[in-house]
Parts: C-alpha cells; sequence; structure tokens
C-alpha cells in the first residue's frame, strides 16, 4: 500500500510540473526580454548605449546563443552539451557573476549583476528551463526566418513556381553558420528577396549529403540549383552581410537566366 502511495505522488509530481518556458515566465522573465532581433539589440547596445530599448538583462535569444557558444563542447551530441549548460546554470543561479558569464563585456556593462537565486528552483525546473533555453536560439530562426523546405519539397514547388533552390550547408557548431541565421536570414528585406525568387534548404553537412554529386564546401555555403533540380547554377561558401547577401541572390538570378 505504502508503494502505491509513493508511485502516485511521483506521478502527481510528473503531471503538475512546470515547463520549461513555464518556469521562465515566472521566475526569469521580469528580467529577461524573450525575442528581440539581433540586428537591433546590436544597434540598442553598440550605436545608442542601451538608450532605445533600455534593457536590464539579457534577452533569451542573447542567452540561447551566448549558452549554446561558450559552454561545453560544441562539437559533442546535444544532449551532453545541453547536461554541461544546466551545470552552469545551476552554479551560476546560486552564485551570479559577471566575469563569469557569456555575454561580451561590452554588452554586459550595461546590466547589473543579477542577485542570487540560490534554493529558488528546484533541480527539476532548473533541467526543464535549460531545455527551453537551449531550444530557443533554433526555435526563433525558424520562426523569424526565411521558410524552409525538404529538398523533396523544394523540388516540386522549384519546377512548379520556377523558383531557384538555395541549400543553405551547414554544421551544428559553425559560429558564422549561426550568425548568418541569426543576423542576416531574419531580415524583412532578405526574407522578402528569398521568398520571391528562391526555395531555401538547410542541410547538416555532418550528416546529410548534397544532391547532384556537389562536393561540401566550407561552412556556412550555399548552393544554387535551377528550377528544374538538374543544373547547378553556383557554390559559394562564408558570411556575408545583409548587403553582400541580396547582391549575391541578384547575381544568381541574373545567372540562372
Amino acid at each position: 500500500m505504502k508503494l502505491i502511495i509513493i508511485y502516485i505522488v511521483a506521478f502527481g509530481s510528473l503531471l503538475f510540473a512546470m515547463s520549461g518556458e513555464e518556469v521562465f515566465e515566472k521566475k526569469c522573465a521580469s528580467c529577461h526580454n524573450y525575442y528581440i532581433p539581433q540586428n537591433k539589440l546590436l544597434s540598442n547596445f553598440i550605436d545608442h548605449n542601451n538608450t532605445e530599448l533600455n534593457l536590464t538583462a539579457p534577452t533569451l535569444n542573447q542567452l540561447s546563443f551566448a549558452l549554446k557558444d561558450q559552454v561545453g563542447d560544441r562539437k559533442t551530441d546535444a544532449e551532453s552539451q545541453k547536461f554541461e549548460i544546466e551545470e552552469f546554470i545551476a552554479e551560476y543561479l546560486k552564485n551570479p557573476d559577471k566575469k563569469r558569464g557569456v555575454i561580451p563585456q561590452k554588452i554586459n556593462r550595461f546590466f547589473k549583476t543579477m542577485p542570487s537565486m540560490k534554493g529558488q528552483l528546484s533541480e527539476e525546473e532548473i533541467e526543464a528551463v535549460t531545455g527551453y533555453i537551449y531550444d530557443y536560439a533554433e526555435a526563433m530562426m525558424i520562426e523569424h526566418g526565411v521558410k524552409r523546405y525538404s529538398y523533396e519539397e523544394a523540388l516540386k514547388l522549384a519546377r512548379k513556381e520556377g523558383k531557384i533552390i538555395m541549400i543553405e550547408g551547414y554544421i551544428p557548431y559553425c559560429r558564422f553558420c549561426m550568425r548568418m541565421d541569426r543576423e542576416v536570414m531574419v531580415e524583412p528585406v532578405v526574407k522578402e528577396a528569398l521568398n520571391k525568387d528562391f526555395l531555401l534548404v538547410k542541410k547538416n553537412l555532418l550528416i546529410e549529403k548534397l544532391p547532384l554529386g556537389m562536393k561540401r564546401l566550407g561552412t556556412p555555403s550555399f548552393y544554387f540549383i535551377s528550377s528544374d533540380g538538374k543544373e547547378i547554377i553556383d557554390m559559394i561558401e562564408g558570411f556575408g552581410t545583409i548587403d553582400e547577401f541580396l547582391e549575391l541572390l541578384k547575381s544568381i538570378k541574373e545567372e540562372a537566366k
């Protein structure tokens, strides 16, 4: 009978445990904003000394990118790195120290050292909020970025709509791949240009092959394929600014004619 009660209590705890999003909303959101575009953040901090947004702490997308970039081994599997980030967060919540933080000093200088939250989050809550923070950056790039397709979907649509297929090649721990997605691919002018004439396919070059026998370049890299899916228009590697990327798209359109 006692064993049954223990099972019931344990099951009830799991059933009513807060999600990572709920933990963040309850324990963190009073100081940390959610998503603000990277270029708007840079303008706020670098050009206007935080006078435009008057942020009191890093945004959730800043934390997500910075933690994934600086804590643990980015080349390991996601779960291993997530565990290392969880340990970092747990220790930082107990003993906050801006010198040990992950936000660059040129931005962190606008914030006060956060108060200790020792004992305010359970181990389960820290685990849950770590998962939420870890996944947030990628979720925001998908939500605010250019629409993505599988290669098979892109082939069908390209033939139907006469659009160019653009494969964005990346690897999970490539810093410039992350910068490309968070600084360029989410910008309205880039989204407009791509959605009008291109179909975006993202491929993890560590585990996915490129079509048409194309050899992988460094990352980030971009592979442009004709609307019939038979010809390689061009292959380019490297990070580019918004203007540089728009100029590339313009030249690809001319080449495709």
